[in-house]
């Protein structure tokens, strides 16, 4: 196949076959055996709202229970974030899935961030809270 696809030997395309934007993976936190990735998607490259996927990877061995994320962003970003796909972690490579909207007013003069405070129980009815910031996005 000779598209303009992924596979063209240019390495990765700045858009896809579909003429959205696309952009690399962001590990947003990895600590304690717990991971968060985040996807970005937008309609077109002038679009003030992105739309972040953020993937909850578990590779501990036990569950982790009543897990949530809560996202902070400064003034200049709006925010609309939908429910988790689950509340619980499951163990060795379990994942939760939580979508976010996220609109930034000052776009190209004032960059996109956020703080994450995450929080879940172990096995063992040990509640972690944990907090990070999260700056390093792709430019969108």
């Amino acid at each position: 196949d000779a598209g303009w696809g992924d596979d063209d030997g240019w390495g990765d395309d700045e858009f896809e076959g579909d003429g959205k934007p696309s952009y690399p993976t962001t590990t947003a936190y990895d600590r304690g055996g717990v991971k968060v990735l985040f996807d970005f998607e937008k309609p077109d490259a002038a679009s003030l709202t992105t739309t972040v996927m953020a993937t909850f990877k578990n590779s501990n061995t036990q569950s982790l229970s009543d897990f949530t994320c809560k996202v902070a962003v400064p003034k200049h970003l709006q925010i609309v974030i939908g429910p988790p796909s689950s509340s619980t972690l499951r163990p060795s490579g379990g994942t939760i899935t939580q979508t976010m909207n996220v609109t930034n007013l000052n776009k190209g003069s004032k960059p996109l961030k956020m703080r994450l405070m995450i929080s879940y129980k172990t096995e063992g009815g040990r509640s972690v809270s944990e907090t990070a910031d999260v700056a390093n996005f792709p430019d969108l």
